[in-house]
């Protein structure tokens, strides 16, 4: 419940400390060059800028191109509806039931929608941008005061303590920029594959639509299959004939069939171990607590965990649980753990 209520608070701090981990190469390698401190990082944040600049200006463009498309679809979807309805009637003698009033008030539900899309787009606009400056702030934060922030946490353990976290925490570091870098890279091939597909296809706005399904990949077995479903919607509602979209649909799931068994394995690899069962749980929690960004964040949140549980002796059993360890036939807890001992009573 805590977690539900302190989303706003929280969500932005978990991501910007992700990102520190994944900036704070830069931003040390700057340091070694004798660039100051403050000066390093806002070269660090200048670069980041420079590539999120260049890419809302690719995405804008895109989005107005579709936005200005999508104004236009909802009379097609009226006719297409329109013809459906009249074909029940016709072939099938269907009038006056439900399915017909359903497909009546889809209609007019679509008529209304087109004139409250432009509105909504703008306040989700505005949403993110407000976040993304505040989780901007949080970043700069991170890694101007991150030897501060280390100094008071050693402060607080003992001489033993402190090597065993400077290794926990130089774990969790790899661990995220290993994730990250190789999720954008995944995005990159997954949206260039998907682009090919749908140009070979001839949908409009190829790009905007393979990228964006890409994008979704970053939520692991649904994420594709949920950005899929616009194109193939978009599809269905601009041709005359289904081919097309089956087309569409046999594009995605061939792409999605190279992603999950060479591309991301081969890329990610094994350092984001987490078993299949605890992935799948894990997105459900996350996708219920924080949303999408809840379930994007869950499996290297629940990595970073492993990580954390691996180290202790006490609770290195939970992190073989969460790990591919659990699913891997090679892997015997009963060799790694031994039987567990009963001391008998007297």
């Amino acid at each position: 419940m805590v977690l539900i209520y302190t989303k706003d608070f929280l969500l932005p701090i978990v991501i910007a400390a992700l990102l520190s981990l994944l900036l704070y190469p830069v931003y040390r390698l700057l340091l070694k060059w004798k660039v100051p401190q403050i000066l390093s990082v806002i070269i660090t944040m200048l670069i980041v800028l420079v590539i999120i600049v260049a890419s809302i200006f690719f995405i804008s463009g895109q989005l107005k191109s579709v936005l200005i498309d999508l104004t236009g679809l909802s009379g097609k979807m009226n006719d297409k509806l329109t013809r459906l309805q009249t074909y029940l009637s016709t072939e099938w003698h269907i009038e006056g039931t439900t399915f017909t009033a359903w497909i009546t008030n889809i209609k007019t539900k679509l008529m209304s929608y087109s004139g409250d899309m432009l509105s909504g787009t703008i306040t989700a606009t505005t949403n993110i941008f407000s976040t993304l400056i505040l989780i901007a702030v949080y970043v700069f934060c991170f890694l101007l005061y991150n030897r501060d922030f280390k100094d008071f946490a050693f402060s607080l353990m003992t001489t033993e303590k402190r090597t065993e976290a400077r290794d926990i925490i130089g774990d969790i570091q790899k661990l995220v920029q290993h994730y990250l870098l190789g999720m954008l890279t995944v995005i990159l091939i997954i949206g260039s594959l998907n682009t090919i597909g749908l140009l070979i296809v001839g949908v409009n706005h190829a790009i905007f639509f393979a990228f964006f399904a890409a994008t979704l990949t970053i939520i692991p077995y649904i994420g594709i299959a949920i950005g899929a479903s616009l194109p193939i919607l978009y599809t269905i509602i601009t041709q005359d004939s289904i081919l097309p979209a089956v087309a569409v649909t046999a594009v995605f799931a061939s792409v999605q069939f190279l992603e999950s068994n060479f591309i991301t394995p081969k890329i990610v690899g094994k350092r984001v171990s987490v078993n299949p069962f605890v992935a799948i749980v894990v997105l459900l929690i996350g996708g219920q607590l924080w949303g999408p960004a809840g379930m994007v964040l869950s499996i290297p949140l629940t990595a970073i965990l492993k990580v954390l549980l691996d180290n202790r002796p006490s609770t290195k059993a939970l992190g073989y649980f969460l790990g591919t360890e659990l699913t891997d036939k090679n892997s015997n807890p009963l060799k790694i753990f031994g039987p567990r001992k009963t001391t008998l009573k007297k």
